[in-house]
């Protein structure tokens, strides 16, 4: 009897992928971020099709970006675009850049990401 229970469990726990469940979609909040950015946040994440249902709750602080996402632990096989902060209209745009990549690396929305700027200093959130 110990033996069929132990012959069913160690394939399951040693071997990767085995008897091992997908992540299931989770809502949470990505993060705090200006007044009025949350929301051009989230439906450029939702475009790029990163998240699902951007719901923005405003606070003392900003507004605080609630979305619906699949958590990853590898990465994407090629760089997504997630949105470009605009020096127009945002006061730090290379802060706000990497802000919200460390906040989706932190809840596992991405793996990885980096923030590349362009001609004026704008700054576009690339992701894998």
């Amino acid at each position: 009897m110990r033996s069929a229970l132990l012959a069913a469990v160690i394939p399951a726990v040693l071997v990767p992928g085995v008897a091992q469940a997908a992540p299931c979609p989770t809502t949470d909040v990505l993060g705090t971020y200006a007044f009025g950015r949350a929301a051009a946040i989230g439906a450029a994440g939702e475009a790029a099709g990163l998240w699902s249902d951007p719901a923005i709750q405003s606070g003392i602080a900003g507004d605080d970006l609630v979305i619906t996402y699949t958590p990853r632990y590898t990465p994407f096989a090629t760089e997504r675009q997630v949105y470009t902060a605009l020096y127009n209209e945002v006061a730090y745009p290379d802060a706000e850049c990497d802000r919200v990549g460390a906040d989706g690396v932190a809840k596992h929305v991405w793996v990885s990401y980096r923030c590349r700027t362009g001609v004026a200093p704008n700054y576009t959130l690339l992701v894998r």
